[in-house]
């Protein structure tokens, strides 16, 4: 048979009653061998009219195109790969499509990764002796719940410094033995802020303005 030859291959499912580009009418990416890429569509009809589980959203595609008198178009992506790529290719193109499949590809960890992650991933930690002013006593805000995209545009200085500064309780003594309070996301420095005691009682908080992109 023809599939035979194909190897491991990446398939797609598309909708036969949109017109456009092929984003605008794949709705699954797969991988397989042999028959797989045709399998849904025989695995649909043999359900007859049974109700589809809500997170089917392929086979829930498919019936619709059915049941519109077409056929569900199977599209090869890519073929005469080892499982090992088909499996790599899968995984960079299931994102995608969103929720549309059920299940992500094999080995997508390591795919569509945001700048942070990556920076976390491969970027040297900051270290106390990289920043002249880390030194004595440093707080540690997270700020993981912010909108910190927002918060480091310009004339949002006033609500990065309480998303850095408020919410957390700290008695005037400890706050006057601070010298730096340091905001971090996801492992991230986003905002620093050092301490300038003006009395024994008055302690004021000044951001630091980073040199670079990654130290502040």
């Amino acid at each position: 048979m023809v599939t035979t030859q194909l190897k491991a291959y990446v398939y797609a499912l598309a909708d036969p009653r949109n017109d456009g580009a092929l984003p605008d009418r794949v709705f699954y990416i797969g991988k397989g061998n042999g028959n797989r890429c045709f399998n849904h569509a025989h695995l649909e009809r043999s359900l007859y009219e049974e109700p589809l589980d809500e997170e089917e959203h392929k086979l829930g595609r498919i019936r619709e195109i059915r049941h519109s008198g077409g056929e569900v178009e199977v599209l090869i992506v890519a073929h005469g790969m080892s499982d090992e790529a088909a499996h790599d290719l899968e995984a960079v193109l299931i994102p995608l499509l969103g929720d549309t499949n059920k299940v992500s590809g094999h080995g997508d960890r390591n795919l569509w990764l945001t700048r942070n992650q990556i920076n976390e991933a491969y970027d040297r930690p900051i270290e106390r002796g990289d920043v002249p002013f880390f030194q004595g006593n440093i707080l540690f805000v997270s700020l993981n719940r912010q909108d910190t995209v927002s918060l480091l545009q310009a004339g949002e200085e006033a609500r990065l410094a309480q998303a850095t500064l408020g919410d957390w309780n700290l008695s005037a003594e400890r706050s006057a033995r601070l010298d730096c309070i340091v905001g971090v996301k996801d492992g991230l420095i986003v905002s620093i802020f050092e301490t300038v005691k003006s009395s024994a009682i008055v302690t004021k908080f000044l951001r630091i303005e980073g040199e670079t992109k990654r130290a502040h």
